[in-house]
């Protein structure tokens, strides 16, 4: 049995709204954007693929009131797989509610037998396989339960059960110890990637589903794709179907497809990623001028026709006076080559003297294995002055930033 897991649409997403796409008029460029890749997703499955069933995990919108076209369009695609004669379920996600009720009612009060809305945990029986079923329910966003709460009582219900038969778990919620996003940072002209981790102790933990027991777990929520390092079964993010911004432009987008015949696969089990190749382009030009120059040089133009372009400039004051003087005619030269559809910036200028403080203080750190309170608060405070220009904020900051030090060092 085939299923394919797509998931975090996101078909309504709120960014670059005043610049139109070209095919659907009237919607910002990057709804347009997310609703190609879903078209994709669905012609993957009906024209190729054909699996049994079709789950989508979760966030079908960004937010709980999509426009009318946007639900049109979403309609036509679940039209699309009824026709097929491809069931589909869909799992309410976290941006698909409000306290009140939830964006895919319209589709759930048809009460097609071949389309199911899930808004609470269930176990449903398909064919020789038990589907666990977690969305964001209701009762969570209304905070009448936790995640955890909820996901625990699940999970026994589901253990109480005297049936042997393959499981599958689907999901939409956020677990410690996944990547939330990842980021880069130049120093002293080598770029290091780091990412960011969920910690918090009261979610559902990688350990926690290796509980469940099914065989695989395949969750939406988180925007990378991901697979997980556990041991007792084979658990992973679908990631969302197209890359949202700048933090995402290296992430492969696409969906997950589950094969209970298929051969082992690693730590994908019998699942296994099918990439989206159509990707919005995504150019990031870090540095001053002639750092930017230099990076747009080097990329080949032709993969780069209609991108977003986002300049992000570090420099020094007389730095970003050439930036700013040179970044008309730098435009027109980008625009002539790959024609973007939207160019952003920031700027952010260098205080030399605060990151040689900042580099003294990391460098007796590392060679003494301490350093003195003060030293940290003073560079601290130092950055705070800077940054930030409302006296009262910049007071009761500097007063939250020491009392966080001091209750890390237990003081």
């Amino acid at each position: 049995m085939k299923i394919a897991c797509i998931s975090d649409l996101h078909l309504n997403i709120v960014v670059y709204t005043k610049i139109y796409d070209s095919e659907y008029v009237g919607l910002p460029f990057r709804n347009g954007d997310f609703m190609r890749a879903f078209q994709w997703n669905v012609d993957k499955c009906i024209n190729e693929i054909k699996p049994d069933l079709v789950v989508i995990g979760g966030d079908v919108y960004d937010y709980y009131e999509p426009t009318n076209e946007v639900r049109g369009f979403f309609s036509n695609q679940i039209e699309r797989f009824i026709e097929a004669k491809i069931p589909v379920i869909i799992l309410i996600g976290n941006h698909d509610v409000c306290s009140k009720h939830h964006a895919l009612k319209d589709i759930q009060e048809l009460k097609l037998k071949s389309i199911r809305v899930i808004e609470k945990p269930q176990i449903i029986k398909y064919k020789d396989t038990q589907l666990l079923l977690f969305p964001y329910s209701l009762d969570i966003e209304r905070k009448v339960v936790s995640i955890k709460e909820e996901f625990n009582k699940f999970v026994a219900e589901f253990k109480s059960k005297d049936d042997k038969s393959p499981a599958v778990f689907f999901g939409h919620f956020g677990v410690r110890g996944g990547t939330l996003s990842e980021y880069n940072v130049q120093k002293a002209n080598v770029k290091i990637e780091k990412s960011f981790l969920n910690t918090n102790d009261k979610d559902v933990s990688v350990e926690d589903l290796d509980t469940i027991g099914a065989g695989h777990v395949i969750l939406g929520d988180y925007h990378q794709h991901q697979v997980f390092d556990t041991k007792n079964c084979h658990a992973m993010y679908t990631g969302s179907i197209e890359k949202t911004d700048f933090s995402e432009i290296k992430q492969p987008k696409g969906f997950i497809l589950y094969d209970s015949d298929g051969k082992d696969n690693g730590k994908y089990g019998k699942c296994q990623f099918i990439a989206y190749p159509n990707c919005r382009p995504m150019i990031e030009l870090k540095g001053n001028m002639i750092d930017m120059k230099k990076q747009f040089s080097e990329i080949k133009y032709e993969n780069y026709s209609k991108a977003i372009v986002k300049f992000s400039f570090v420099g020094t004051k007389d730095e970003s006076i050439a930036f700013s003087l040179g970044l008309r005619e730098f435009k027109r030269d980008i625009v002539e080559k790959i024609s973007p559809i939207h160019m952003v910036h920031e700027q952010k200028i260098r205080n030399v003297q605060q990151e040689k403080e900042v580099t003294e203080l990391q460098n007796e750190i590392i060679a003494n294995g301490n350093v003195e309170e003060d030293q940290v608060l003073n560079v601290l405070k130092e950055m705070i002055e800077e940054r930030e220009k409302d006296d009262a904020e910049r007071e009761i900051l500097k007063l939250e930033m020491a009392d966080i030090y001091n209750k890390s060092r237990g003081v």
